[in-house]
């Protein structure tokens, strides 16, 4: 279940003008139901299978950011009645809510991620302090006009073993041109800074950049010592305690993706064996029996605001996937020592055909 943007900075109608209230849930709602949020919650997709796209009010109860501004499904379903959007629909007895069936829900892909991608800018400089909650900044970003959503990003703190702010938020605008006017405006500040602001696209060309330079750079380290990491990736067997398992995952989501998000609270990933098709799939990491402690360190580990349901692989289940693992390692080394054979009889051209013969 996607709990809408974020959990923090909640608010309740006790106190709260009316008015602020309503429009806090008529957001929140569209939020969820939404193109960007809707087609990436597994919770809410389930739900809407079940009876021609109605959901008690009372399930949408379960995120706790709508609970926050009430828990009276009347004053939830009287809110939504005001929208000027009229995205959803409310029942005549007023206990179940639908997206509007004339508002068909994009279906999620590539195509939709990469379209989504050039909309989206990111900005950094907020306060760390907690004094940028989700409602604060979600008013301050009405001042540049309409967006689809604020996304607060965060890292894990090893030493309280909680979540906190890193400073920085993703703002998802209605399209690219409303985008491209943000970020060319000639200075955005909060309170007295001056925001970063780029492309989220960029942002990602450049976190993979720095991945590939540290990697090459402990692979130059490695070899002045006289080691070859990868020979010894490929040539020791799988230890145990090294998986953990992912369900709950958003179909969509990349390895790519999966590898940042580990990759800022550990770097003792190994392999992530997912693919974007699947809402499943495992992590390995690199120290025989560190899982247990890698899955603390997790905590409540999120992609697109999910939280993605984290489990210790052990027994059989451990078993499997050492014994799965061994064999695609088997395979690769094959596969490599069959081009370097060919390799070397290419590369010796007819001396190689008369090897043959012989």
């Amino acid at each position: 279940m996607t709990e809408g943007e974020a959990t923090n900075g909640t608010t309740t109608a006790a106190t709260e003008p009316q008015g602020d209230v309503d429009s806090k849930i008529i957001r929140q709602i569209e939020y969820y139901f939404g193109d960007y949020n809707l087609p990436r919650d597994k919770f809410l997709q389930e739900e809407i299978k079940k009876e021609d796209g109605w959901v008690a009010l009372s399930t949408m109860l379960n995120f706790k950011r709508l609970a926050s501004l009430s828990t009276d499904t009347e004053v939830i379903a009287n809110a939504l009645a005001k929208s000027e959007q009229k995205l959803m629909e409310i029942s005549e007895d007023k206990v179940k809510i639908r997206r509007d069936p004339n508002r068909p829900l994009p279906t999620y892909n590539d195509d939709v991620k990469a379209e989504t991608m050039k909309r989206t800018i990111y900005c950094k400089g907020f306060p760390k302090d907690g004094t940028a909650t989700l409602d604060t900044l979600l008013k301050y970003f009405q001042n540049y006009g309409p967006y689809e959503t604020v996304l607060m990003r965060y890292f894990y703190n090893d030493a309280e073993k909680k979540q906190g702010f890193k400073g920085s938020v993703l703002v998802v605008f209605p399209n690219e041109e409303k985008a491209k006017e943000f970020l060319e405006l000639e200075e955005v500040k909060y309170e007295n800074t001056s925001l970063i602001r780029k492309w989220h696209a960029d942002y990602v060309e450049e976190k993979r950049k720095e991945v590939e330079e540290r990697k090459a750079k402990r692979n130059s380290n490695k070899k002045k010592n006289g080691e070859n990491e990868e020979r010894t990736d490929n040539f020791e067997s799988i230890p145990k305690g090294v998986f953990i398992r992912m369900t709950e995952v958003p179909v969509g989501t990349t390895r790519e993706e999966l590898k940042e998000a580990i990759g800022e609270k550990t770097d003792q990933l190994s392999y992530v064996d997912f693919s974007n098709t699947r809402s499943e799939g495992y992590l390995r990491f690199k120290t025989e029996g560190s899982n247990k402690e890698i899955l603390e360190k997790l905590g409540e580990f999120k992609i697109k605001d999910t939280v993605i349901n984290l489990s210790l692989v052990e027994g059989e289940e451990e078993e499997q996937q050492i014994k799965t693992a061994n064999e695609a390692r088997s395979k690769v080394l094959s596969n490599i020592g069959k081009k370097r054979k060919f390799g070397g009889v290419g590369r010796g051209g007819f001396r190689g055909n008369k090897r043959r013969r012989n």
